[in-house]
């Protein structure tokens, strides 16, 4: 099964969103998306907060933010 998963972050006073669309494989939507976020705080220098979680138009931010 794929989803697509939106993150909509701020890092460096910067709104920005990524994309993509994953493979599930055997996890939950909100284990994708939590390794999706580690993956982009990883890429940058400064630090990121989250503003918005989307997976296939589900809003799953709070799911999240609680794995983190």
């Amino acid at each position: 099964m794929t989803v697509l998963i939106q993150i909509h972050y701020i890092s460096n006073d910067n709104k920005i969103l990524r994309k993509g669309e994953f493979q599930l494989r055997g996890k939950s939507k909100h284990m994708a998306a939590y390794e999706f976020w580690r993956w982009i705080k990883k890429e940058h220098p400064y630090p990121c907060d989250i503003e918005k979680i989307l997976c296939d138009g589900e809003d799953i931010t709070e799911k999240v933010i609680e794995m983190d």
